[in-house]
């Protein structure tokens, strides 16, 4: 029997169930409920191993008050990502 917490989004706030995605013809659960929460972590974990400056802690509170929108949603799907990696990159997305 699984534990009902693996089935919540790993984003700490968040009470959405996580999204499921489909990898070998099986739909499997994903850490996250959606792009915005996936996105919010991979930002969380990047500014957490940075060297603590005036600027890393200003982007830290900066995604805290981000944590607090995505906290206020009524459905995982009201915010999309939270950045664009075609444009970041350069290049096209599949």
């Amino acid at each position: 029997m699984s534990n009902p917490r693996d089935d919540i989004c790993a984003r700490d706030g968040c009470r959405f169930y996580v999204e499921l995605v489909l990898i070998a013809d099986m739909a499997l659960p994903a850490e996250c409920c959606g792009d915005a929460c996936r996105d919010f972590e991979w930002l969380r974990r990047g500014l957490e191993a940075m060297e603590q400056t005036p600027r890393t802690l200003a982007m830290v509170a900066n995604l805290r008050e981000v944590g607090r929108m995505l906290d206020s949603r009524s459905d995982p799907t009201d915010v999309d990502r939270l950045f664009d990696f075609r444009v970041t990159s350069g290049g096209e997305t599949p």
